[in-house]
C-alpha cells in the first residue's frame, strides 16, 4: 500500500521530543521508493532534474542543495495558506531528488 507524503511525518513518534535525526531520516525513506516516485512524476511533464531546477550534469551536491532549497520553500508548514499546492511541489520534490540520488 502507497503511503502518501505526510505519513512518515505521521508515523514518527514525538511524544517524547523529536528524537534523533537518524531514526528520524529513517522512517522518511520508509515512504518513497523508486516505483512511487517514477509513478508521482510520470504525471509531470518535467523531469526529475528540472523538477530540481538542476542541470543534467550536475553533481551530487548541487542535486542535494537544490533539494534542500526547494524543499525548505515548498514545505507544507511554510506554506499554510496554500497547503495543497505545498504539498503537491513537496511531493515531486522528494520524487526527483529520490529519482537521482538513487
Amino acid at each position: 500500500m502507497a503511503k502518501g507524503f505526510l505519513d512518515g511525518y505521521k508515523t514518527y513518534d514525538t511524544s517524547k521530543g523529536f528524537g534523533n535525526a537518524r531514526k528520524w531520516r529513517q522512517t522518511f525513506h520508509q515512504r518513497m521508493n523508486k516505483e512511487e516516485a517514477t509513478a508521482i512524476l510520470k504525471e509531470q511533464p518535467q523531469t526529475p532534474h528540472e523538477v530540481l531546477g538542476v542541470s543534467t550534469d550536475a553533481t551530487p551536491d548541487a542535486i542535494k542543495k537544490a533539494f534542500r532549497q526547494l524543499i525548505m520553500q515548498w514545505h507544507p508548514d511554510k506554506n499554510p495558506d496554500r497547503k495543497q499546492e505545498a504539498e503537491e511541489m513537496s511531493r515531486q520534490i522528494i520524487a526527483a531528488y529520490s529519482l537521482l540520488t538513487a
